[in-house]
């Protein structure tokens, strides 16, 4: 375990050192105030520790739990019982996943609890429905493409004002916590039931249970004609260091307690005490590690995010949409979720389709996404003009892209969009957008939707174009056309 530790730390240094040299260049360009840029250095430690904590447990917790419950639901063969367990599994985990706290906005008129507990059955739902989608070796693509023209029957219904809201949602239910423990759990089915076809089974889950609360949102929205009201007190007063840190290790640790107890309640017989201290140590390494992680976003990352974006305006316009390019490249690069699918598919495809490949093109998916909000807010368009198109296109590409591609792509836009990503373009954009216009919280929001639909694209045009040489070469193995940029 100490290997692997060290082996995390290298990585995680590795990939957050640029974020920080590129944010002390522009801070000291712009001339931030010295403690600000010091909470920032004090911040981006924690986020060090903390990522190498959460990298590390994850594999002895999180991955190995979900991996465990599928073993002894596959065991009993009763597929009611696996449906039953796959939807409390998903009204549990994902309802407390501490993303949720970076959103920062309120749909009035919907009542709170109800639109908790619509979200908790939406993924739970989802989640049923990406099992059974695997048991009965079902094509992906008929869900997502079914699934997004409910969507737009729904927006062809005129409630345009909650669809940010829901969208913003929708990215952030998959998280650094549910993203491995829902990737082994159903990633197992599709492995046990050895399918011939199983790597395009087993992707495509993560993205499916972000659809689900999307649905049931957007269905809310025809009932309630919710106000979506931007709120920016989580996003720049989020700086009391051990008030942050209570909440965050509070929502952290109660979003663990009903996946503890689900999974012991399934291996109450299990007396490996190895195994199980093992599991333990990996959880409470999580706990911590995700609780330090968050805190420094929070606490470090917001308000010079913030800051930096309020000075972009008085730059050149095509510079202002460079610097949040790179700052769209660069942060991709430590998103905890992120990090935890691109391991999954580089195990998955047995090194076919190569980490660091997976990676780049992520990080160029997220670099473009900011470009593309930077561009829509200095201009004044709405959210809507560059969302609505690009899910559409998403979708058009659906029927073009191979299976072993689709799914994975939409499960990258899924995790893409997590708490670092929610830490520094939210207040960078805020920053750039209070300067133009009164309404800035209502301009800034929704970056969150266009990061996790830009890197799907992506990914599906990188896999139509391996479809085609494929064809032309009759080439076999993703390995043929994918370079590894090691």
């Amino acid at each position: 375990m100490y290997d692997n530790i060290i082996n995390n730390l290298k990585k995680v240094i590795k990939s957050i050192l640029p974020i920080i040299f590129f944010v002390i260049i522009l801070s000291l360009n712009f001339k931030i105030d010295l403690r600000t840029i010091i909470r920032f250095l004090c911040s981006s430690i924690m986020i060090i520790i903390g990522l190498t904590l959460f990298t590390t447990g994850t594999d002895l917790s999180l991955a190995k739990m979900g991996k465990n419950i599928s073993n002894s639901l596959i065991k009993k063969k009763n597929i009611k019982l696996i449906l039953l367990v796959s939807f409390l599994i998903g009204t549990s985990i994902t309802l407390l996943e501490p993303e949720f706290l970076t959103i920062g906005m309120e749909a009035q008129n919907i009542p709170t609890n109800i639109l908790l507990i619509t979200i908790s059955l939406g993924i739970g739902i989802s989640l049923m429905i990406a099992i059974l989608r695997i048991l009965f070796n079902i094509s992906y693509r008929y869900f997502l493409i079914s699934s997004y023209l409910l969507i737009f029957l729904i927006l062809m219904l005129g409630e345009f004002a909650s669809v940010p809201f829901a969208f913003d949602i929708g990215s952030v239910v998959v998280g650094a916590i549910s993203a491995p423990f829902i990737l082994s759990f159903g990633g197992n089915f599709a492995n046990l039931k050895k399918n011939k076809k199983k790597d395009t089974n087993e992707f495509g889950i993560l993205s499916l249970c972000s659809l689900g609360p999307i649905i049931m949102i957007l269905i809310l929205s025809l009932i309630y004609h919710p106000t979506i009201i931007y709120d920016s007190d989580p996003i720049l007063k989020k700086l009391e260091f051990f008030d942050t840190l209570k909440t965050n290790f509070y929502q952290v640790f109660m979003s663990l307690i009903a996946l503890v107890l689900i999974y012991f309640g399934f291996n109450i017989k299990n007396k490996n005490k190895k195994e199980n201290k093992k599991i333990l140590l990996g959880l409470i390494m999580v706990i911590f590690g995700i609780t330090l992680f968050l805190t420094g976003g929070d606490v470090g990352y917001f308000k010079i995010s913030y800051m930096i974006g309020s000075k972009l305006s008085g730059i050149n316009y095509f510079l202002i949409i460079l610097i949040g390019g790179i700052f769209g490249f660069l942060i991709a690069k430590i998103e905890p979720s992120v990090k935890v699918l691109i391991t999954y598919v580089d195990e998955v495809t047995s090194g076919s389709i190569k980490e660091k490949f997976l990676e780049i093109c992520l990080c160029f998916g997220v670099a473009i996404s900011i470009m593309l909000s930077l561009f829509r807010v200095l201009n004044g368009y709405h959210v809507l003009m560059f969302l609505i198109p690009s899910y559409f296109l998403a979708i058009l590409l659906a029927f073009f892209t191979p299976s072993n591609f689709l799914g994975m792509a939409f499960d990258a836009g899924g995790v893409v969009a997590g708490s670092i990503a929610a830490s520094f373009t939210l207040p960078l954009l805020i920053g750039a957008a209070s300067l133009l216009t009164n309404d800035y919280l209502k301009e800034a929001f929704g970056v969150m939707s266009l990061i996790s639909v830009i890197p799907v694209i992506i990914l599906e045009i990188v896999g139509i174009i391996y479809k085609i040489e494929s064809k032309e070469n009759n080439f076999i193995n993703i390995d043929d056309t994918i370079i590894e940029y090691r």
